[in-house]
């Protein structure tokens, strides 16, 4: 069977890198970005499928909760987010034209609901603040900069979900600021969409792999979270 870190080797092109051997765990945060049931819990009203050999929301969750566990074992910062709309669609802009199932007042996509609310065993810890956002970027009109600015942080750590939507956006963002953007490509997923004309994807094709090359050429490093480990056990000592 072949092994998501062979699949990344494969898929995506990493050589050109700009994250160092080792890194500065103080200045250091994981970011655990919309780890919600409406995306990861197979209940969810939008779970996320496996396509083109990308994980599906279920198996995005054992690398992320693995990567929470190293980084509160070595004293790494954890910031959590969570994305949603408000109840009463008065911040759905735009998106309620585009969606305009949203706008209902039972809608899945709403702030405060089951499928809202963090995947069952992700539990933010005393000091791990949590904050609500209602785009993509953890960025847009939250206090995410000044969590980061107020520490001093160089590394930003993303886990976490979409591939595709979020975790570019604030990767992005994150670059833009002048942050060192390591994407853990195992923790998330993306939307499940499928390549024109076919049943089924390709392996290696789709959004999440379209998204991960494009993070990798132009904003942040990708790597599994087997990799991260190394990174984080290299730079302990």
């Amino acid at each position: 069977m072949t092994t998501f870190q062979e699949q990344l080797d494969r898929f995506v092109d990493r050589s050109h890198r700009f994250i160092p051997n080792t890194i500065d765990l103080s200045r250091t945060v994981v970011h655990a970005m919309d780890i919600q049931n409406l995306c990861l819990d197979p209940k969810g009203a939008d779970y996320i499928k496996s396509v083109g050999g990308a994980p599906s929301g279920a198996e995005s969750l054992v690398p992320a909760k693995a990567v929470l566990e190293l980084a509160r074992d070595k004293g790494i910062k954890v910031i959590w987010s969570l994305w949603g709309m408000d109840p009463d669609g008065a911040d759905l802009g735009v998106w309620g034209l585009k969606y305009p199932s949203w706008r209902e007042p039972d809608s899945p996509f709403n702030h405060g609901t089951w499928n809202g609310a963090l995947c069952d065993g992700f539990v933010p810890q005393k000091g791990e603040h949590v904050f609500q956002k209602h785009r993509n970027s953890s960025f847009y009109n939250t206090a995410f900069n000044e969590y980061l600015a107020q520490d001093s942080a160089e590394y930003l750590v993303i886990i976490g979900s979409s591939t595709g939507n979020c975790v570019p956006t604030t990767a992005r963002d994150g670059f833009d600021r002048g942050y060192k953007v390591i994407v853990v490509a195992d923790a998330g997923t993306a939307i499940p969409v499928h390549t024109p004309g076919r049943d089924e994807t390709p392996e290696g094709y789709g959004q999440y792999w379209e998204s991960l090359r494009n993070i990798q050429a132009q904003y942040a490093d990708v790597v599994s979270s087997n990799e991260f480990a190394a990174l984080v056990e290299r730079s302990a000592k």
